[in-house]
């Protein structure tokens, strides 16, 4: 699976911009007892995956969140995209929340939140659900992250 991260602009003065993203590639090696057996039950990227950027804000107190979905994936009977926040960045502010996967879905689900401007905060991602019954070939989603003034 591939996944491809955009980010814009809230329609306040903070700006979101979130870098990187990841690819699972699940073969024979990742089957848990060897040929004829099922898949592992989940497969996580590394902590970093995802960098996110928080800036524009009116300084320390400025409240915001984040929010996250997904768009463009077939859907794929019981399988089940995550992420969570593995850091809290650096900056003039605070970030809180989102450090255990939060399901992605199709519309827009609250991640984590802070405030201030904050720099590198890492991204986690996790797939669950994927079995030996899953036809084989690429599966994609695109990652969109948005941040709302609070």
């Amino acid at each position: 699976m591939a996944f491809l991260i955009l980010s814009g602009p809230s329609a306040y003065a903070v700006d979101i911009y979130a870098a990187g993203g990841c690819n699972f590639i699940i073969d024979s090696s990742c089957l848990v007892g060897g040929a004829g057996s099922d898949l592992m039950k989940s497969f996580e990227s590394k902590l970093d995956a995802t960098v996110i950027n928080i800036t524009g804000t009116g300084g320390s107190g400025d409240a915001w969140q984040v929010r996250v979905r997904k768009s463009g994936v077939s859907k794929l009977h019981g399988v089940t995209l995550y992420v969570k926040r593995t850091g809290d960045g650096s900056g003039s502010g605070i970030v809180s929340g989102g450090s255990s996967y939060v399901a992605v879905e199709t519309s827009d689900t609250d991640f984590f939140e802070g405030s201030g401007d904050m720099t590198d905060i890492t991204v986690q991602y996790k797939v669950s659900g994927i079995s030996i019954s899953v036809p084989p070939g690429n599966y994609s989603a695109t990652i969109i992250f948005t941040v709302v003034d609070r």
